[in-house]
């Protein structure tokens, strides 16, 4: 299915919750890279890597620090965080204040940016991303090079404590795992690893940090699931080691 130019689709490093790309592609579609580009490693520090803004509270703070020894142009926009078949689906959003959303952060000094409410708090957990991109500088420009923006992308939760918890459903098919979240909060999952009958791991594709969305699906790629008959899972999911049984969506 064709998506507008405005939705990001996440195919990105992760780091510690958050993730870390540059972008040089059509706007609103990110490209993952490592962590230095062109232009010289990202020097700007982040933190924290996940913010939540709970039912009392009108906002948070995030701190964003410039190590380089020049001045660091920087952009703070927010997105709504969807997921659909599996994948993570993100759209432009001002649901949520972001001040300042543009800014330059002098040598060795911290800015701080206020993720804010615009109405009251409500019933459910709602799920965004925060994109902080670190701009080119021009003056670093040399020859036969292209200037890049490096770009974080931290998740940003709001009312999660409304939510009701997580419950979880594996699910085989042929060509992925899936992992179901039938409840209401979100979920951090980490290490899958899908044991065969013959007590081998399957080797499992993109399998690094993920995020499932309440009431969504998440999906790995994996080759020729449905000859594998029963599969046992086993995963770290928000912190607790998780191990059950694929259930199988073959046809």
């Amino acid at each position: 299915m064709t998506r507008p130019a405005s939705i990001l689709r996440a195919t990105a490093l992760i780091a510690a919750g958050g993730l870390l790309l540059a972008s040089a592609p059509p706007a609103g579609e990110p490209a993952a890279v490592p962590s230095a580009t062109a232009n010289g490693p990202a020097t700007l520090g982040i933190a924290p890597l996940r913010v939540e803004i709970e039912g009392g509270s009108a906002g948070a703070t995030v701190r964003l620090t410039n190590s380089s020894s020049h001045a660091l142009p920087v952009q703070a926009r927010l997105f709504s965080w969807t997921q659909e078949n599996g994948e993570d689906v993100y759209a432009p959003s001002n649901e949520l204040v972001v001040s300042p959303s543009i800014t330059s952060i002098p040598p060795g000094q911290t800015q701080i940016v206020r993720v804010l409410r615009k109405g009251a708090a409500s019933p459910g957990e709602k799920r965004y991303r925060l994109a902080v991109d670190q701009l080119p500088d021009p003056s670093l420009a040399r020859p036969g090079q292209a200037l890049t923006r490096i770009r974080f992308t931290l998740p940003v939760f709001v009312d999660r404590e409304k939510a009701p918890p997580a419950a979880f459903t594996w699910r085989l098919a042929n060509d992925r795992i899936e992992l179901v979240n039938n409840g209401g909060a979100t979920a951090r999952v980490l290490d899958l690893q899908v044991i065969g009958q013959d007590g081998r791991l399957v080797p499992v594709e993109r399998n690094a940090l993920r995020y499932v969305l309440g009431n969504s699906t998440i999906t790995w790629p994996l080759g020729n699931g449905c000859s594998l008959g029963t599969v046992r899972v086993t995963a770290q999911i928000d912190g607790q080691a998780i191990d059950g049984v694929a259930t199988s969506a073959c046809g």
